[in-house]
């Protein structure tokens, strides 16, 4: 055929931006003699679709109902070759050619995914119209993180989360005594990289013998489709497990287990059509007849951590600043115009609005994330049926940050005091 392309990304040697950034690049073309197009463009476009069967009866018939729906999230085309002033073909000598592009992504771009009944995909598309012959395109893919700072979202994140039962086991007319789990952990809200640590607590004062403690963190997805109308499908994923010990009737033991969290997405939720959350799922498995206890937490998966205290290495504005929420004791958060909600009654009118932590990460405290593919992601075929005549393309797979926490104590201890 004659003819190569390539597309590569300049400031970001593995395809991955943060929605509002800068995606700039070059289109390398070669071509082994003189050729003649009419426009060769650039598309780079990003949009999420849904799609699932789902099999109905109706009397004696049954039917198959198909939910979908799609949305446009990002379309910007440059035309990096274009016809001549009269409308002819513009003709390239053999050899190499190189075109520049930059595009501006916006502010609220969902983050990539690729899911078994959706997806929300970004790529970079070079259309080569030729006279009198088939188009040829060549597409790349390429992932885009909406930013999560954990740091931003509600102080109750850093709260520690507690979840108990007590459950009482039945046979006929016989109960047993009382069996009393404890589930805590920390805080709520992680980055892929980081553990979480969780604290069982297992009272079991009862005759049955606990054959062991499942240990899960849970990724829930939902999707949401237009077509023919509304409707939800939802899929969940074990994404990190552990099995505890078992333990002997009236018998105590805590357990303290530390579950780390893979390269997966960061939290996704509101209007898109593909939302994902994420829970610590914890099961009791008790020998004997009766229902297990089952404890749940959700979490927060983000792509910035949680910092503790603001290191004096970071830049805090001059003003005063606001005062601190409840439970953040030890943050610093800046503009003076944010203020707690005052008590009912109270002649200022002044709203409570949510915080918003000044400065960033300090890198001695903690490498920068390193960009991973997604866990038992497989590659996916990013051409479609506008790519009958494509000159090749590049397997692609989602890459999200992950944090190295091997050599870092984190948090950082706390300066000593002066």
């Amino acid at each position: 055929m004659g003819v190569e392309c390539d597309i590569h990304f300049t400031n970001s040697t593995h395809g991955t931006f943060l929605s509002g950034q800068r995606l700039t690049g070059s289109v390398q073309l070669k071509l082994s003699e003189t050729k003649k197009f009419n426009e060769i463009s650039l598309r780079i476009a990003g949009y999420s679709a849904v799609q699932w069967s789902q099999k109905r009866k109706q009397g004696r018939r049954r039917r198959t109902i198909y939910f979908s729906a799609k949305r446009d999230h990002l379309s910007s085309v440059k035309v990096l070759v274009a016809a001549q002033q009269n409308g002819s073909p513009t003709e390239l000598p053999a050899g190499e050619h190189i075109y520049e592009f930059a595009c501006d992504l916006p502010s609220h771009l969902p983050t990539s995914f690729e899911g078994s009944h959706g997806q929300c995909r970004y790529t970079a598309q070079v259309i080569m119209d030729r006279p009198w012959k088939f188009n040829l395109t060549y597409k790349v893919g390429f992932t885009v993180i909406q930013p999560l700072d954990l740091n931003v979202l509600s102080p109750a994140i850093r709260i520690p989360a507690r979840m108990e039962d007590a459950r009482v086991f039945c046979c006929g007319f016989w109960r047993t005594k009382p069996l009393y789990v404890r589930v805590t952990v920390p805080c709520t809200g992680y980055v892929p990289g980081q553990a979480i640590p969780l604290t069982i607590e297992l009272n079991n004062r009862s005759s049955r013998t606990i054959e062991g403690v499942n240990m899960k963190l849970l990724q829930e997805i939902t999707y949401t489709s237009e077509m023919p109308h509304a409707k939800t499908k939802q899929e969940v994923h074990t994404v990190v497990k552990h099995i505890g010990d078992g333990v002997a009737g009236e018998t105590q033991r805590q357990y303290e287990q530390r579950l780390v969290v893979p390269t997966v997405a960061p939290t996704a939720s509101g209007d898109n059509l593909i939302s994902v959350a994420y829970r610590l799922h914890i099961t009791v498995r008790v020998s004997g007849c009766g229902s297990d206890p089952v404890l749940q937490i959700p979490l927060t998966i983000g792509t910035i951590p949680l910092v503790f205290y603001q290191p004096p290495t970071v830049a805090v504005p001059p003003e005063m600043p606001s005062p601190v929420p409840a439970g953040a004791i030890g943050f610093s958060f800046g503009n003076t115009s944010q203020q707690q909600q005052l008590p009912s009654g109270s002649s200022s009118g002044v709203t409570k609005q949510e915080p918003h932590r000044e400065g960033t990460l300090p890198p001695e405290y903690l490498p920068p994330p390193t960009y991973e593919e997604a866990m038992n992601a497989a590659a996916v075929v990013i051409t479609d049926d506008s790519d009958t005549h494509a000159i090749g393309t590049k397997p692609y797979v989602p890459l999200y940050p992950s944090y190295n926490f091997t050599d870092v104590q984190w948090p950082p201890p706390m300066p000593p005091k002066q």
